[in-house]
């Protein structure tokens, strides 16, 4: 499924460690394209976001079938919270895709995004 990824999606920034006194430019290969890149390949890209956009609105639904029973008792943004602080520890994405997951999640339920994120 290859749909358009928001300017606001996380783009991770290839890291690498380089030996050497010689100034060094760290890029991955695209072996299908044979292109040379800094940046997250393409079809990488496009399957983060799906994944996390997947995440984002199994979380929406989960709020809305909870909201008046299991999350009553909390306010939208500790809901919201709570969600972040669980997805982190799940290993699915990195930090900035989690945080991109809530504020996704709180976009598709016309809610206000907690603070913090």
């Amino acid at each position: 499924m290859t749909t358009s990824i928001p300017a606001n999606f996380p783009r991770e920034e290839l890291i690498a460690a380089l030996t050497g006194i010689q100034p060094k430019l760290a890029v991955r290969f695209d072996a299908a394209n044979r292109t040379y890149s800094s940046s997250t390949p393409s079809d990488e890209l496009q399957a983060r976001f799906d994944l996390c956009e997947d995440l984002a609105h199994q979380l929406a639904q989960k709020c809305v079938r909870n909201r008046s029973t299991k999350y009553a008792h909390m306010s939208e943004e500790k809901i919201l919270t709570s969600f972040y602080k669980k997805l982190n520890t799940t290993g699915w994405g990195s930090k900035a895709e989690m945080q991109w997951v809530i504020r996704r999640t709180a976009d598709l339920l016309n809610w206000l995004a907690p603070a913090a994120l």
